[in-house]
């Protein structure tokens, strides 16, 4: 069989099968540029949304 077939099923989130633990929010912080980064999308999206919702 040249394709092979994927499995359609449902599968659980690891994500959220995961405790939340210490150890594991330590592991998702994120860097200084990467801190600025996620401020600057945040105000372009916020003036994003001001100036369509001025429309």
């Amino acid at each position: 069989m040249s394709e092979q077939q994927r499995d359609l099923t449902p599968q659980p989130n690891q994500i959220l099968a995961e405790p939340a633990t210490p150890q594991a929010c330590a592991a998702d912080l994120r860097t200084a540029t990467e801190q600025q980064t996620a401020a600057g999308a945040a105000r372009d999206q916020a003036v994003f949304a001001r100036i369509n919702a001025a429309r």
